[in-house]
C-alpha cells in the first residue's frame, strides 16, 4: 500500500490548506511532522509531489494527481472509520437477547423500561425460548446474550450467574382425590410427572435435593413440554405432578388450584431446591457499546434481584 493513511490525510490536508504550518493547525501537530510525513510518503511512491516556488510549496502534476485521487475516496474512508469507531463509544443500534418467557415476564419485564430510558438509541430484539436452544442461537450468532438455566456444554460461552429460582412440586385437588398424595421417593416414582423439554430442567434438581442422587428419576413423564405456562395449566387439569418455579405457581396457590407437594425425605432441605440462572454470550462477541451496555446492565447487582 502506498504510505499510510496518517500520510495520506497529511498531504490531502497540505494542498487544502496551502501551507505546512497551516495544515499542521488543521491537524494538531508540528509542521515538521507534516514535512516528515510528506517525505516519507515521496519515499513510498517513487516521484516528487512538491516543488518549491518561492516560499510556497506547489503540487507536481503526480502530486496534483494523487490529491484528486484521495478527494475521492479519503473523505469517505474517514467516516466510515468514524462510523465504525462509534459503536464501540456510543449506544446505538440492536441487541439480541433470547431466554425463557415466565422468566423474562417475571424478573425482565419490570427492569427493561430503566434499560431502554438510560439509552434511547439502544433496541432490543427479545425472543423466547427454551435454554437448550437459547445456547445453539448464541454460537450461531443469532442472539447476542441469552438467559440459560443448566450450563450448557458449548466452550464458546462466556457465563455469568445471574439469579435464582426455587423450585416447586405441584398437583391440583383433583389429581390427588383421585391418585392420592405422594410422601416417600416411592409414592412419587409410582405418579404422573409433566415435564419442561428434553433435560428435565427443574424435575431433575428438585428429585436430587429431595431424595438425592441415587434415587432413580421417575419413569412416568407423560408430557414433556418446552413451556411453563402449559406445564401449570396441564397440572391444574390434573394430567400429573409438575415441579415449576415457585413465582410462576404462587397465584394458582393462593387460588386452590393446585397444591404444593412437600416429601417425607430425610435428604430434603430447610429450603426448597433452586437453580441458577445465567447470562451468557459468545467467547468471540464483539465488545460493542450497545452489547456492553446490555450485558453490564444484566449482571449488574443494583438491577437483579437475589432471587427470581
Amino acid at each position: 500500500m502506498l504510505g499510510n493513511r496518517e500520510a495520506l490525510w497529511t498531504l490531502w490536508e497540505v494542498s487544502r490548506a496551502g501551507t505546512h504550518a497551516a495544515a499542521a493547525a488543521r491537524l494538531g501537530i508540528t509542521a515538521s511532522a507534516v514535512g516528515q510525513q510528506l517525505k516519507a510518503l515521496e519515499r513510498h511512491a517513487g516521484v516528487a509531489l512538491f516543488e518549491r516556488v518561492g516560499r510556497r510549496a506547489r503540487l507536481t502534476p503526480a502530486g496534483a494527481a494523487l490529491v484528486a485521487r484521495l478527494g475521492e475516496h479519503l473523505p469517505a474512508l474517514d467516516a466510515a472509520v468514524e462510523e465504525a469507531s462509534e459503536t464501540h463509544r456510543v449506544v446505538r443500534g440492536e441487541v439480541a437477547l433470547g431466554g425463557p418467557w415466565p422468566f423474562f415476564r417475571y424478573w425482565l419485564r419490570p427492569r427493561l423500561p430503566s434499560l431502554l430510558a438510560a439509552h434511547p438509541e439502544l433496541r432490543l430484539d427479545v425472543r423466547f425460548d427454551v435454554p437448550s436452544r437459547v445456547a445453539r442461537r448464541l454460537l450461531d450468532g443469532e442472539l447476542d446474550l441469552g438467559i440459560v438455566g443448566l450450563l450448557p456444554e458449548a466452550p464458546g460461552l462466556e457465563l455469568h450467574p445471574v439469579a435464582q429460582e426455587q423450585f416447586v412440586a405441584v398437583a391440583s385437588p383433583g389429581y390427588l382425590k383421585r391418585w392420592g398424595t405422594p410422601r416417600s421417593a416411592r409414592d412419587f416414582a409410582a405418579h404422573r410427572f409433566v415435564a419442561f423439554d428434553s433435560d428435565l430442567a427443574m424435575l431433575l434438581p428438585w428429585w436430587r435435593a429431595a431424595f438425592g442422587a441415587k434415587e432413580p428419576l421417575p419413569k412416568q413423564v407423560v408430557c414433556r413440554i418446552a413451556n411453563l405456562d402449559e406445564m401449570l395449566a396441564l397440572a391444574e387439569a390434573g394430567v400429573g405432578l409438575a415441579v415449576l418455579p415457585d413465582y410462576l405457581v404462587q397465584p394458582a396457590l393462593r387460588e386452590g388450584r393446585v397444591l404444593e407437594l412437600t416429601p417425607d425425605a430425610p435428604r430434603r432441605a430447610a429450603r426448597r431446591p433452586s437453580g441458577t440462572l445465567w447470562v451468557a454470550w459468545r467467547k468471540a462477541a464483539a465488545p460493542t457499546a450497545r452489547f456492553l451496555a446490555v450485558r453490564d446492565w444484566l449482571l449488574s447487582k443494583d438491577r437483579r434481584g437475589q432471587r427470581a
